[in-house]
């Protein structure tokens, strides 16, 4: 059995859904995934449900207000978006998290430790920009970092919503976050390989791909700009308007989103064998800003076979008497 333990959880916007219910489930069965855990990390909407175990909120009371009050945020699109500006209004979207947490909870003040993918635009003291890991271990510079700003710069999307606070979106460098938390287990925690298990949940693996043939891409033709000639854009990385179901709408956001979540998975269990397990359903490509696909998200997650799972964390997460 594992001695030091550790729950992740992808970003993937609305997919969020399929992940707390799946959440849900395995503590319906396993009462000791929640308590027993010693590390939450998550990138994203991920950094949002990370955030509200390691503060003491339930995975019901989470996926209620998901429901509730993030999803919302989600069901109004700016025209143009998301090629012209961002799609969403964030405005809906902070409100709803800063609303769930204490106005003044920082990370030093959780109970739990959690690792949170970000990327930084411009860092002062590097001159350049960089990616960060926000995270509560002894001595971590993050500290005093509120509790909903940590998930709202790891939530600032490109092409879909704007960057807050001068950080965006955790996915361009862990879409899944499981191997920097074992990283951290080992430098921070100072807990050897063999006794770290990462449970790590996704957001769906949808059946994307690009078999088409490429050459020539760029991200946008100069010579479709006008909105009159947006019909006749060519097939390019920056957005593909003439896709089959499962192509990519966003090319080469999707390409480093979901790249990184497969590598992240390689990795980890090339390091843990089994003491990693991947929870990841097969699902419909549904868009990660598409709030109708809650119902069909929730169906999905309540069809999931968990029995491994369960075997999983009833090995590594079970206290020896």
């Amino acid at each position: 059995m594992a001695k030091y333990r550790i729950l992740t959880f992808d970003g993937g916007g609305t997919l969020g859904a399929l992940s707390l219910q799946l959440l849900n489930r395995l503590t319906q069965q396993t009462p000791q995934l929640i308590n027993g855990t010693n590390v939450f990390s998550g990138n994203s909407i991920g950094s949002f449900t990370a955030l509200a175990l390691a503060s003491g909120r339930s995975p019901k009371e989470t996926l209620q207000y998901f429901r509730d009050k993030i999803l919302p945020a989600y069901s109004i699109s700016r025209p143009g978006g998301p090629v012209f500006n961002q799609q969403l209004p964030y405005s809906g979207y902070i409100k709803a998290v800063e609303a769930f947490f204490p106005a003044d909870l920082r990370l030093k003040n959780l109970e739990k430790r959690i690792v949170v993918p970000s990327f930084q635009l411009f860092s002062p003291e590097l001159n350049r920009w960089t990616p960060v890991l926000f995270h509560n271990f002894p001595d971590s510079p993050y500290l005093n970092e509120k509790v909903s700003d940590v998930i709202l710069r790891s939530s600032a999307a490109p092409a879909t919503q704007r960057a807050y606070q001068n950080y965006v979106d955790g996915f361009v460098i862990a879409t899944n976050p499981s191997t920097a938390s074992i990283a951290f287990a080992v430098g921070k925690a100072k807990q050897p390989l063999d006794e770290i298990a990462v449970l790590s949940i996704g957001t769906g693996e949808a059946p994307i791909h690009l078999r088409r043939n490429t050459r020539g891409w760029g991200m946008v033709s100069a010579n479709n700009l006008r909105p009159e000639n947006l019909n006749n854009l060519p097939p390019n990385w920056g957005v593909l308007f003439d896709r089959t179901p499962n192509e990519p709408l966003l090319p080469l956001r999707q390409l480093v989103s979901n790249g990184s979540g497969y590598y992240e998975s390689m990795v980890s269990s090339q390091l843990l064998g089994d003491r990693f397990f991947r929870l990841n359903p097969r699902i419909p490509n549904f868009s990660i800003t598409d709030p109708s696909a809650f119902p069909a998200l929730i169906e999905i997650a309540n069809r999931t076979n968990l029995q491994p799972a369960i075997h999983f964390i009833e090995k590594n997460w079970t206290q020896k008497k």
